[in-house]
């Protein structure tokens, strides 16, 4: 099973050795796909981690246990559809096909296949496109 996860780590949470424990105990592999630390302070990370449900549950158990807080997310590259005027210019930059246009010309974001290097967000004339953390 592969699980996308954003963690935010309270100042009493940075600097212990999380990841090991999530590979060492729980078994689990790790891709980080983005990252936000502020000195000590504060910190954001985004991974994708991959085993065993039961196993990827008890992870989440034991890194909420030390405090940090955990969301399942798909994406956090967001579209908003009101905005968005299915120019297309986002598609060109998306080198993985996370958007791309239907046959009705319409914008469609494949979250699963988004790699959050937010180079859409910077591509996007109207600002429809815009990262959540």
């Amino acid at each position: 099973m592969i699980k996308k996860i954003l963690l935010s780590f309270p100042q009493s949470a940075t600097g212990k050795p999380m990841a090991v424990e999530l590979v060492k105990t729980y078994n689990l592999d790790f891709n980080i796909l983005k990252a936000n630390i502020d000195d000590n302070v504060k910190g954001m990370l985004l991974i994708e981690v991959t085993g065993e449900e039961a196993d990827i549950n008890a992870g989440i158990v034991f890194l909420r246990q030390n405090q940090i807080g955990v969301k399942a997310i798909e994406s956090i590259v967001e579209v908003n559809k009101t905005e968005c005027v299915d120019c297309g210019a986002c598609t060109a930059v998306c080198t993985v096909n996370a958007l791309e246009m239907d046959e009705n010309w319409e914008l469609v974001h494949h979250k699963d296949k988004c790699l959050e290097c937010m180079l859409c967000v910077k591509a996007c004339p109207t600002r429809a496109i815009h990262a959540l953390i």
